[in-house]
């Protein structure tokens, strides 16, 4: 292998994606001999040193992000986006559009289905910069990815939670209260009415559940885990919750550290209120219950939400711990719904590498002229190597020394809590790698 990086992979969150850039890395330098490097969209050290010739990307709706520096200095790289969200409710679509001319014809898109497909086509996205083929993420829920995971007894040791009671997961997917769903918390002109209808609805649904949660956590023989989502700063979210119940009842604990995926396989009931773990949780055959203590207007549903059992009331709640299941519903309809739709009867994590191989192989680097995208798409991060860019690294860099980075203004929502979690080392790539190696033949 080259010792500078031929194919560099960009995360977001590590608790979202870690996982599956290290099992690319793996697979990419063991089949094909390639020097792949994994590093955080928070980190551009080395823009200036290293030239891959393709770039893979979390997101990539809008050059006008934190994906900007990289294309900027690497502008003659093939990306490819692996596009880490696909499911929308009704009030995201028009946020989640693809925008600008470098979006659609500068990037391959990778879709998980025929309906992501339909969105980008009908967004101006061209046909041949989409490749179908399934979510990523659920491909670790099937064999020989599902015998890989931190298990019961491990996270029961590492977080001191009793492995002999019933463990209850909750994933929090509260983005228009905690500030991570941009399409409420930063809509567009013609959506802030029904964003604000979002937010209103939201923080009511919020309090009823967090009341519901405090008081099933009185039955001894539980342990609830609180999962903050990536984007929520749990100290925030624990704030919250003691605002509406006083304190916190010792068998909850709020945890964002390992992987959802750990925490799914390893706990017995699975709840939220809308996140797509809970197609995880049906692809891992575990109870999956989502609450629903207001009927959902029509801007906040999605199609999956139509095939998982919804707890309505508190009764429901006790019932579904109690007895596991509610109105006899099960996971069967979901997980059918999933494989239908954007999870294939393939690996679609090898079927990603041939195709990143093909494109590597395919692909004649080109000069592309970025300060006419910077223009036309009306970008507001700065140019890398400008006298903008320097003193704002600058002060950065001071302020992170000193302890002051939270007074720092950044060019994109984030916090501290965020930039510390998913820091990426040459340690935690080297252990995640570890963990994966048994699946390669």
């Amino acid at each position: 292998m080259k010792s500078d990086p031929e194919i560099v992979i960009l995360v977001e969150h590590i608790s979202r994606e870690f996982s599956i850039a290290s099992i690319l890395k793996m697979m990419l330098e063991s089949k094909y001999g390639y020097n792949v490097q994994i590093q955080s969209i928070y980190d551009t050290h080395n823009l200036n040193k290293i030239s891959p010739k393709i770039l893979l990307t979390p997101f990539f709706r809008s050059l006008n992000s934190m994906i900007f520096p990289f294309v900027y200095k690497w502008n003659q790289a093939r990306i490819i986006n692996l596009s880490y969200e696909q499911v929308f409710r009704s009030h995201q679509i028009k946020f989640r559009e693809p925008k600008g001319s470098f979006v659609k014809n500068e990037v391959l898109h990778v879709s998980w289905g025929e309906d992501f497909s339909k969105f980008l086509l009908q967004n101006g996205v061209s046909v041949e910069n989409i490749v179908l083929n399934g979510n990523l993420q659920y491909q670790l829920y099937k064999y020989p990815y599902r015998n890989v995971s931190y298990d019961r007894n491990f996270l029961s040791s590492k977080y001191n939670i009793s492995s002999t009671k019933k463990w209850i997961l909750f994933t929090e997917n509260y983005g228009a209260i905690f500030g991570g769903d941009k399409s409420v918390t930063h809509p567009l002109m013609e959506d802030r009415i029904t964003s604000e209808k979002v937010k209103t609805f939201v923080n009511k649904s919020f309090v009823k559940t967090m009341q519901w949660i405090d008081q099933i956590s009185r039955i001894n023989d539980l342990e609830i885990i609180i999962r903050p989502r990536p984007r929520t700063n749990k100290e925030n979210l624990i704030n919250y919750y003691k605002k509406i119940n006083g304190t916190i009842n010792s068998n909850i604990h709020f945890i964002k550290e390992d992987q959802a995926r750990d925490w799914i396989l390893s706990s017995d009931i699975i709840v939220s209120n809308y996140s797509t773990t809970l197609i995880e949780s049906a692809l891992a055959d575990k109870k999956t219950f989502m609450f629903e203590p207001f009927l959902f207007p029509k801007y906040m549903v999605s199609e999956w939400y139509l095939y998982v059992p919804k707890i309505r009331t508190f009764d429901d709640f006790k019932s579904c711990i109690k007895n596991n299941v509610l109105n006899n519903s099960n996971v069967e309809d979901l997980k059918k719904w999933a494989f239908n739709t954007i999870s294939p009867n393939f690996d679609v994590i090898d079927n990603l590498t041939t195709c990143i191989n093909e494109e590597y192989e395919n692909h004649t680097p080109i000069y592309r002229d970025m300060m006419k995208y910077f223009n036309e798409d009306r970008v507001k991060y700065s140019i890398p190597g400008s006298i903008n860019y320097n003193i704002r690294k600058f002060l950065r860099n001071l302020l992170t020394k000193v302890n002051l980075i939270k007074y720092y203004k950044q060019d994109y929502q984030s916090h501290l809590e965020i930039l510390e979690q998913d820091r990426i080392t040459e340690s935690k790539v080297k252990i995640e790698i570890n963990r994966w190696k048994s699946i390669i033949k």
